[in-house]
């Protein structure tokens, strides 16, 4: 939850854009196939389709500025736990998660989250306009952006290692599942290794999905 920030989406949007390179072969085939030239439709946060209907005798709901104050503080109180060694766990539904990144003027409008029961879904729409991504304007990338789906199903137990990917499409075409393992070519660390980084930040051993919320555990060792 601490990855919304502008050099984080540099750092995501650069690791896949090596990726697809390796597979595509150039950045001309990236240009052209799975970058657009057209942002996609990002639902917009407000604090009526992020907060609940106020109960008898409120008269205002939460901001997403005020609603991510809220969850900042559930995780650092995580956070805590897992440094005090004990188990612990912390419900995020996608209100939450949307919050957060609403509340970061670096983030908000480039991503959105829903959670249908037991799967996750992201949508990005990343202008790389925004972004210091390295040779940006002379490889023609300034006027693109990377428009993404992610699909993510974790059953109880799953944690960093073990996380995958069940559906990925970037700007409409379908990229493999294993995209979080995959070897940055020049890099060679994965996706996988920021994954696990922000995970034990927070102290998390393990998660699941369900009951459309994000459940984070701690592990109490």
């Amino acid at each position: 939850m601490g990855c919304f920030g502008k050099g984080c989406l540099t750092l995501v949007v650069l690791a896949i854009l090596l990726v697809v390179v390796g597979v595509g072969g150039s950045f001309w085939t990236v240009r052209r196939v799975y970058l657009s030239d057209k942002p996609a439709p990002i639902p917009e946060v407000t604090a009526a389709t992020e907060t609940t209907a106020p109960t008898p005798g409120e008269t205002s709901v939460a901001t997403p500025t005020e609603r991510s104050a809220e969850v900042r503080e559930r995780l650092d109180t995580m956070k805590k736990a897992a440094r005090a060694h004990e188990r612990t766990g912390v419900e995020l539904t996608a209100a939450d998660i949307n919050s957060l990144i609403a509340a970061n003027r670096k983030s908000r409008g480039t991503a959105s989250v829903g959670i249908n029961d037991t799967a996750l879904q992201a949508q990005f729409s990343i202008p790389l306009q925004r972004l210091d991504v390295p040779f940006r304007n002379a490889l023609g990338l300034g006027d693109r952006y990377l428009n993404a789906t992610v699909t993510i199903v974790a059953p109880p137990g799953t944690n960093a290692s073990s996380l995958q990917l069940s559906d990925v499409t970037l700007n409409g075409h379908t990229i493999p599942g294993g995209l979080l393992d995959w070897g940055l070519p020049g890099v060679g660390r994965s996706l996988r290794t920021y994954v696990i980084k922000y995970a034990n930040k927070y102290g998390v051993t393990d998660g699941e999905i369900r009951d459309g919320k994000v459940i984070l555990y701690t592990s109490g060792h």
